[in-house]
C-alpha cells in the first residue's frame, strides 16, 4: 500500500501496483509534480492533466464567484 509522499524510491512498489507506470514516467517529456498527476495520466491516456497554474475555464459553481 502506498501512503503519503510517493517518490522515485517507491517505484518498485508502484510498478507492482501499476505495471508499466515507471516506464510511462521515464518516457514523459514533462514530469508531473505529484503522483496523482502521474497516475491520472497513466490511467487516462489522451486526457492531459492541467497544471496548478492553469486557470479554470469557468467557475464550478456560479454562486462561488464574487460580484463585480
Amino acid at each position: 500500500m502506498l501512503r503519503g509522499y510517493v517518490t522515485e524510491l517507491d517505484f518498485e512498489l508502484v510498478e507492482q501496483m501499476f505495471p508499466g507506470i515507471v516506464r510511462y514516467y521515464r518516457e514523459l517529456k514533462e514530469k508531473p509534480l505529484t503522483f496523482l498527476e502521474l497516475w491520472w495520466g497513466f490511467t487516462h491516456p489522451g486526457c492531459a492533466f492541467r497544471t496548478a497554474t492553469d486557470p479554470p475555464a469557468y467557475p464550478a459553481v456560479e454562486e462561488a464567484t464574487r460580484p463585480g
